[in-house]
């Protein structure tokens, strides 16, 4: 007994090295002494970091403090008109981590973004009715129609399982996209996207269908109509006036081409462009179709009635790796878009979904989902700043469908490049990197097969490669989404209703008040209700103000003839 109680302490103490790391079973409870690289905060000369010289003062606090309460007294003002236009800026994957790590990616922790600055923020639950954590397509159900259901369908209720067409069919079981009540009420409606259009957000606006995968026809059961069929053939989607973005290969047959050289992959001969050419063509709308950003900018919106834009086979590029010459930015779509549908005077809805960063979350590519959050940005800054006045009539809202595994770990000094490590272990003593994720592609990149870390100094020179994938702690074939809640920012008529936390389909139900659409069953603000009785009212109540001054008239004649 003796023996296997020595033998025991023996194994206990005995120290194990693991790719040149030596470590103890008690090194989690005890800093062992050894010559390899510590902790900066273990060296007897380390000297604590220094923040800003000007944010050392109290009155740097105190002053900056009473600004920012200045501008939230002034934000309380509230904004109860009719939303005239109704603007959705959607980051896929647009985490809260997501949003500080760009802040510091754009030079400063401090910073910014462009739709930060909007008076109203709220927070949004994300879960589909059948899984904790979602995917873009309940999601986006959620935002755009008001209500939520099964992950990985299209604009049907929860009543469709997952690739089921006989039940995506059946009229009870779909839903209604506030695109669709922006028609019916005569105004634009636009999408904009850099994904492939059909992609699950984008789809949620004009079409219906069991399952996000049936793009085009190549798995579509017998009896159901695929999405890209849908945004030209469809209810919704023969009456867009502007339809922008990637995924052309679900528009041409297999054996033919786009006009980028990208290969078509439907299998059922038809040439949707063509058909949608031909469509607009029939109905004497001044229709044009685009591929290219020296087409897209050469549009004249006063000359065009319908314009479509197909930008390359699959997603478009990350902007960071773009042909920059060939591929038009968010930006430039958005504001080509916006020229457009503000030729109408009874107002427009569009979509804008900033798709990539999901993208590069998927992959582990931190810094090109930083770079595309900061694409997003930039196009809600030029799209308030090409507004003008129009923002007090503008509902403008930014918010994410689903959140990811993406987090800001470590205690790295301030002023820290965010794509660099920023802290120590002491037990295996090596730097770690600022930026993590909870799981995806990229484990064998930073852990040995056998165990125990690769060493990020061993990687220095790559930290800022876009290709540069950073640690995921589980290794899974595509990054996963989060179940945290997202961001929601809002200005304009009615934000104020996107402030608190609620579920997600509570912003459809939102744009919709807001705006004034939707089934007559829905709630209405006075507003809006004069606004509908304005345009049936006026002609009656301008007989009646001249009928009561006809008696008027009447009425001082006769007292002046008695008096005569």
């Amino acid at each position: 007994m003796v023996l296997i109680c020595v033998l025991l302490l023996v194994s206990l103490c005995a120290h194990i090295t693991v790719h040149g790391v030596t470590g103890s079973p008690l090194s989690a409870f005890v800093t062992v002494a050894n010559s390899e690289p510590t902790h900066p905060m273990d060296n007897p000369n380390w000297v604590p970091p220094t923040g800003p010289t000007r944010e050392k003062d109290r009155e740097y606090w105190q002053d900056s403090g009473q600004a920012r309460l200045r501008r939230q007294l002034e934000h309380s003002r509230q904004n109860l008109n009719v939303a005239k236009n109704v603007i959705i800026f959607l980051g896929d994957g647009l985490s809260i981590p997501t949003l500080a790590a760009t802040r510091m990616y754009m030079g400063g922790e401090e910073l910014e973004l462009s739709f930060e600055t909007f008076p109203h923020t709220g927070l949004a639950k994300t879960y589909c009715i059948n899984y904790q954590v979602s995917d873009s397509s309940c999601t986006a159900a959620a935002i755009l129609t008001g209500v939520k259901n099964n992950y990985g369908t299209i604009g049907v209720s929860g009543h469709v399982p997952l690739m089921n067409c006989p039940l995506s069919l059946q009229e009870s079981n779909r839903l209604t996209s506030i695109l669709k009540y922006a028609q019916e009420d005569g105004r634009s409606t636009g999408i904009v996207t850099n994904t492939r259009i059909t992609h699950a957000t984008p789809a949620v606006a004009y079409a219906v269908s069991g399952a996000r995968y049936w793009e085009d026809d190549t798995e579509l059961p017998p009896g159901c109509e695929d999405i890209a069929s849908q945004l030209i053939h469809g209810d919704i989607g023969t009456n867009l006036t502007v339809a922008l973005g990637g995924g052309s290969r679900h528009f041409y047959p297999t054996g033919t081409f786009d006009s980028n050289g990208e290969p078509g992959r439907r299998t059922d001969g038809r040439n949707l462009v063509s058909d949608w050419i031909e469509r607009t063509a029939a109905h004497d709308l001044r229709a044009q179709f685009v591929h290219d950003r020296t087409g897209l900018l050469a549009v004249q919106p006063a000359l065009v009635d319908r314009l479509f834009g197909l930008f390359s086979g699959n997603h478009m590029s990350y902007r960071l790796l773009a042909d920059q010459l060939r591929e038009p930015s968010l930006t430039e779509m958005t504001l080509k878009a916006l020229e457009i549908l503000e030729r109408n005077d009874r107002g427009f809805v569009l979509l804008v979904e900033g798709g990539r960063i999901d993208h590069a979350h998927h992959d582990n590519l931190a810094k090109l989902a930083l770079d595309e959050t900061v694409e997003l940005h930039r196009a809600v800054e030029h799209t308030v700043q090409h507004l003008g006045e129009k923002v007090q009539e503008t509902l403008l809202l930014v918010t994410a469908d689903h959140s990811h595994t993406f987090t800001i770990g470590g205690y790295p000094v301030r002023g820290n490049d965010i794509l660099s490590t920023g802290d120590f272990s002491r037990f295996d003593r090596m730097p770690f990197f600022t930026l993590t994720y909870a799981n995806g592609p990229s484990y064998s990149d930073h852990f040995y097969e056998t165990g125990g870390r690769r060493n990020p100094d061993d990687m220095r020179d790559r930290y800022h490669d876009p290709d540069f994938t950073y640690p995921a702690a589980v290794p899974y074939e595509d990054e996963t989404h989060g179940g945290d809640d997202v961001a929601v920012f809002a200005q304009g008529p009615w934000a104020h209703l996107f402030s608190g936390l609620y579920e997600q389909h509570v912003i459809g139900h939102g744009l919709l008040y807001a705006a004034c659409l939707g089934p007559d069953t829905y709630q209405q603000s006075d507003a809006c209700r004069d606004r509908l009785r304005g345009g049936a009212q006026k002609p009656i109540q301008t007989v009646k103000h001249l009928l009561v001054l006809v008696v008027l008239f009447g009425y001082l004649r006769t007292n002046a003839f008695h008096t005569v």
